[in-house]
């Protein structure tokens, strides 16, 4: 997973290059910030609870929001985590886990430096 890039910001100049205000890739940043902790709390309580379901459905939740901000590799961790979960296969899981709130916090600095306020 670590051979993946960290950041495409394709994803995001090219809502820019199709005329999209600076402020709403702004507002998108913004709402990745807020939504993404509560998301990582989720598939925390899911994996310690053992709900593969809940795991997979907030994993993929978590995974579309990534892909649209062009957070590749956390993209790939949600991936994996869904996965994961679909299959019911948890061992291994809390180690996925325990990876995301670094994962948010490069992902964060990497949009914010790519587009800054």
């Amino acid at each position: 997973m670590s051979d993946l890039p960290l950041f495409d910001p394709a994803q995001l100049r090219s809502l820019l290059e199709l005329g999209a205000e600076p402020a709403l890739v702004q507002e998108l940043i913004g709402l990745y910030e807020a939504d993404a902790p509560e998301r990582i709390a989720a598939l925390a309580d899911a994996a310690a609870r053992g709900d593969a379901g809940r795991l997979m459905a907030e994993a993929h939740h978590l995974k579309g929001s990534l892909g649209n901000l062009g957070l590749v590799r956390f993209a790939e961790l949600a991936k994996c985590l869904e996965t994961a979960g679909r299959e019911g296969r948890l061992e291994g899981v809390a180690a996925l886990v325990a990876a995301l709130p670094a994962a948010h916090a490069e992902g964060l600095a990497a949009l914010k430096t790519a587009f800054p306020a």
